[in-house]
């Protein structure tokens, strides 16, 4: 789309672009909350939270195209409220699904990290893009 061509920010079309965006957050959460322990061969390895990461990332960069308020964190605030409300909070028989025991220590910080990281290296640096 062409500059002249694009609706004035802050338009209905953005507001609704940007809802998407952060109802993207939520699947990105329940997601990589259940996929958190995934094994690939008796190994653990952290894709979910490579993936969460990445995409957590793409999101801001996306929300950021369409506010330069506070709102353009509103995909990662959704992303947090998911995991820890999902993963957090016992469900009806006490259970957690991030657990901090044992040998799932490291694969939930690295879901807490990994998962962060890259958002708050783009807003830290300025590279976040300004609305046109």
């Amino acid at each position: 789309m062409t500059r002249s061509a694009r609706p004035a920010s802050g338009s209905v079309l953005d507001r609704l672009l940007l809802g998407f965006l952060i109802v993207d957050g939520f699947a990105v959460g329940l997601l990589g909350v259940a996929f958190t322990y995934q094994r690939f061969g008796g190994v653990a390895l952290p894709v979910a939270a490579l993936v969460a990461g990445v995409v957590n990332a793409a999101l801001l960069w996306l929300a950021s195209g369409f506010t330069a308020t506070p709102w353009r964190y509103g995909p990662l605030a959704a992303w947090g409220l998911v995991v820890v409300i999902a993963g957090g909070v016992p469900g009806p028989g006490g259970d957690v699904v991030l657990s901090i025991s044992g040998g799932y220590l490291v694969q939930t910080l690295l879901l807490l990290v990994l998962g962060v990281g890259p958002c708050a290296a783009l807003a830290w640096t300025g590279r976040l893009p300004e609305p046109e």
